[in-house]
């Protein structure tokens, strides 16, 4: 399991979803999101991210999963063509 499964425990913790744990995040870190899905209960958790804190000790536990390695493109060298 990707971070030995502190996502799961902390979205288990506050009853919420892993996508939620992240999205809450974000916006705790005051990064600006644009999450999208074309299924309505996805949708209505994508707005739910209210209800609900981290704590310092889980933002350090998100942080610390930060490493050298990115999941996507480098947007200076990636191409399209």
């Amino acid at each position: 399991n990707a971070g030995d499964g502190v996502i799961e425990r902390i979205a288990r913790a506050h009853g919420v979803t892993e996508a939620q744990v992240i999205l809450r995040w974000h916006i705790e870190n005051g990064t600006i999101i644009i999450p999208k899905s074309v299924h309505a209960d996805r949708q209505r958790q994508n707005l739910d991210l209210f209800g609900f804190v981290l704590s310092s000790a889980e933002h350090a536990a998100i942080d610390a999963l930060d490493g050298p390695t990115r999941a996507g493109h480098d947007p200076m060298t990636f191409t399209y063509a």
